[in-house]
């Protein structure tokens, strides 16, 4: 598989990092859990935000210590759906991601889910207007923090960019977040299909994306249902996607989304995974 102990990969001196989404890990503490990824080579590690309900600052100074350890960055990932988060934890998330920044200038980006709506039976569109105000006061908070605030899948379709555009003119650090095993579903509608995809597809998915992609969620599925499985499984065209980032330049953070639960992984196959993710996506964007 090749020598992959600094997984950054050099885009003509552009770094780009690979990192794990570590809230479908559940056992053990945080900050052993990101040891864990951090010793076994990622360069970058997510977290939920509703860790922060629980984190202690001692547990947060472990991790900030094992980032500097192993020059890990680190991302966060919520939900502005008013059903799911309420505004002021949303705030109070926030501002402790701020805070820890300050401290420490290892958080590169926070992002977050926005609302569905349903557009056929079984498919949905993301749609940003129930949260342009959250969205708004979160952007504002994080101004000038180095800390890139992005929403995942949104905006994709033109009349998302729309919605957006007065925020995206306010606020340069807003970005996007690029859900690949969901790009994978998507290019399948108006049902999910196992089928291979139309030759073009992915490229011309990608390149049309309105906002530059500041992170990606890395997973695989069988076309059918979001199975969060390794990016190595079938039938994600993970390989082309690759291929058009590099090409593209991209230069932002890759989070491997795996949910073991949901892929019908074993308890015995989640690490021996987890570090094939690794050098899996790392092949590919060399």
């Amino acid at each position: 598989m090749g020598d992959f102990t600094d997984r950054r990969v050099n885009f003509g001196g552009l770094m780009s990092r690979i990192g794990i989404a570590t809230w479908n890990f559940g056992e053990g503490p945080l900050c052993e859990r990101v040891r864990t990824f951090a010793e076994m080579g990622y360069n970058a590690v997510s977290i939920n935000n509703r860790a922060l309900d629980f984190l202690t600052e001692e547990e947060e100074g472990e991790i900030s210590k094992i980032a500097d350890e192993h020059d890990l960055l680190l991302t966060f990932h919520g939900s502005l759906v008013p059903k799911v988060a309420n505004e002021s934890t949303i705030v109070a998330h926030a501002e402790r991601m701020v805070k820890w920044q300050k401290r420490t200038g290892r958080i590169k980006c926070a992002s977050y889910d926005t609302p569905h709506v349903a557009i056929a039976e079984g498919i949905y569109r993301a749609d940003p207007q129930p949260i342009l105000g959250i969205l708004d006061m979160v952007l504002s908070i994080f101004s000038g923090t180095g800390v890139r605030v992005l929403l995942e899948d949104c905006p994709i379709f033109p009349w998302q960019a729309e919605r957006m555009k007065e925020l995206a003119e306010k606020h340069v650090h807003l970005a996007i977040l690029m859900d690949l095993g969901h790009m994978n579903l998507r290019l399948r509608e108006p049902r999910h299909n196992p089928q291979p995809l139309k030759a073009g597809a992915v490229e011309e998915y990608l390149k049309g994306i309105p906002y530059e992609i500041a992170e990606l969620h890395v997973h695989s599925n069988d076309g059918t249902k979001d199975q969060h499985a390794p990016p190595y499984a079938p039938n994600a065209d993970l390989a082309t996607a690759a291929k058009v980032l590099r090409e593209t330049g991209f230069k932002g953070i890759s989070t491997i989304e795996l949910v073991p639960a949901w892929c019908g992984m074993q308890p015995e196959e989640i690490i021996p995974a987890c570090r094939k993710s690794l050098d899996y996506w790392a092949n590919l964007l060399a």
